[in-house]
């Protein structure tokens, strides 16, 4: 009954390893200790992230983290028996007597100088995704493992799988939400967000130079001004609107006598954004997409050229559909005939996968390559 309470508990820091990641390292200790194993290491290649590292390791020498994240355990003979071996099947795949003959200079180089005499491995992962195992290790004065602690490796193993595959879920949560944030950052609308006190919890750069360069709305600490009262009891008046549920969505365009075209909001609510938000929006309720109609869009023509494999004139064609141009005026800006300009739209249509002037600068705008603008702030 002991043995069993203890392998639970051994359990369920495999799963503590799992959403903290600092455990790993004395789970594996732990293993060492049940198997009586003196040294091992958990290992992980990532092939969809293209990272390489071990997770974790229990009386490895420095050397063999870097060593692994170089790729240069590939080369090792162990691993690649391990490798070939069947997933969530653990097996003795080395012990020294074998490898002075096999692979002597493994042994004089490896095994003798690190006292590793028997190792035993199984592989968690191995297909297209990733590359995940445990290799455990014995002395030369040990005795080689047993078919039992092999078996209870075998045990251990599904847990072993879950946990990684929980820890791996958790870390794309959090790089998702980072994503996000960066993202974000770059796109073409600016991003507001309120608390029910109407606080600002959250602002990305767009919104910040848009802002700088409309004078229509501002920031006064974390409370939003307008120039105009008129325009501020609009604003008011279409938020609490959303949290009335009178509508999903609300337009506000808010004016400045120095500016020919309005700066617009659209003000909807948060509920059903995904739960990453929720790192980046604190306590906010209310999501408000800011845009400036009257501000061009400065995208580099080898900027689009490169993303979108336009040629540098069709690249300049779709700069400016996004600031407004008809065909006619592109035409007669670049000097060739109307027909010409419609030749290279239909390329761009089939190069952006879309069929309408409309979708070529909705996509444009969301693109996140207006770069000159960017550094228009002080």
């Amino acid at each position: 009954m002991a043995a069993q309470e203890g392998l639970l508990s051994f359990i369920g820091d495999i799963y503590e390893a799992s959403y903290r990641p600092e455990h790993w390292g004395p789970a594996l200790t732990r293993l060492c200790q049940l198997l009586n194993a003196k040294s091992g290491g958990i290992y992980v290649e990532d092939h969809a992230e293209g990272t390489r590292y071990m997770l974790a390791n229990h009386g490895l020498p420095k050397l063999a983290g870097a060593t692994y994240r170089l790729g240069l355990g590939k080369y090792d003979p162990i691993y690649q028996i391990q490798a070939s071996r069947p997933v969530a099947e653990a097996a003795q795949v080395a012990q020294h007597a074998d490898q002075k003959i096999e692979n002597p200079l493994y042994y004089r180089l490896m095994m003798k100088p690190n006292d590793v005499g028997y190792v035993a491995a199984i592989s968690l992962f191995n297909d297209k995704e990733w590359h995940a195992g445990i290799g455990i290790h014995r002395s030369f004065q040990a005795e080689p493992f047993s078919d039992r602690e092999l078996q209870l490796l075998d045990v251990l193993a599904p847990h072993f799988q879950r946990a990684l595959r929980i820890q791996k879920a958790l870390h794309q949560a959090k790089h998702r939400a980072a994503s996000l944030q960066s993202v974000l950052s770059e796109l073409m609308h600016g991003v507001l967000v309120l608390n029910r006190q109407h606080r600002i919890t959250y602002q990305n750069a767009v919104s910040k130079r848009i802002l700088a360069q409309h004078s229509a709305l501002w920031l006064d600490g974390d409370r939003l001004r307008t120039h105009y009262a008129q325009d501020a009891a609009r604003l008011w008046a279409a938020v609490s609107g959303l949290r009335r549920n009178d509508l999903r969505q609300q337009a506000v365009g808010l004016h400045h006598p120095d500016r020919t075209h309005p700066l617009i909001l659209v003000a909807t609510l948060r509920d059903g954004f995904s739960e990453p938000l929720s790192e980046l929006y604190g306590d906010g309720e209310t999501v408000l997409y800011v845009s400036d109609p009257g501000s061009p869009f400065h995208a580099s023509e080898d900027d689009l050229a490169s993303l979108f494999d336009f040629t540098r004139a069709e690249a300049g064609i779709a700069i400016a559909l996004v600031n407004g141009l008809s065909l006619q005026e592109i035409a007669a800006r670049n000097q060739v005939g109307k027909e010409t300009v419609r030749s290279q739209l239909k390329s761009i249509f089939c190069k952006l996968g879309v069929s309408k002037q409309q979708d070529v600068v909705r996509l444009l705008l969301n693109s996140g390559l207006n770069r000159e603008a960017r550094f228009t702030l002080p």
